[in-house]
């Protein structure tokens, strides 16, 4: 083998080991790709979740305040069932 075989061997060793890295660097930006769309996918479902939270806290705060008006009126209705009895007992 001559100098200039020599060389053109090691140049084309080089080139293919360009065309590895080439490749290498381009499933690596496909797996950087899939990676980003499915943090924007999450990030998209988390944004959903914290909306269906926010209008869940609306919708207990308002069965909370019933329930306590609720609880208000029954106490009213046994405080004058017992005091109706005790004024027909005496």
């Amino acid at each position: 083998m001559t100098i200039e075989e020599s060389r053109l061997v090691r140049i084309e060793n080089k080139l293919d080991k360009v065309g590895e890295a080439l490749s290498n660097l381009a499933r690596v930006e496909e797996k950087v790709s899939a990676t980003n769309n499915r943090i924007d996918r999450l990030e998209f479902r988390a944004d959903e979740q914290e909306n269906d939270i926010d209008r869940i806290k609306g919708i207990v705060g308002y069965n909370n305040q019933t329930v306590k008006n609720f609880e208000r009126f029954v106490w009213l209705v046994v405080s004058a069932f017992i005091g109706t009895a005790m004024y027909f007992l005496r």
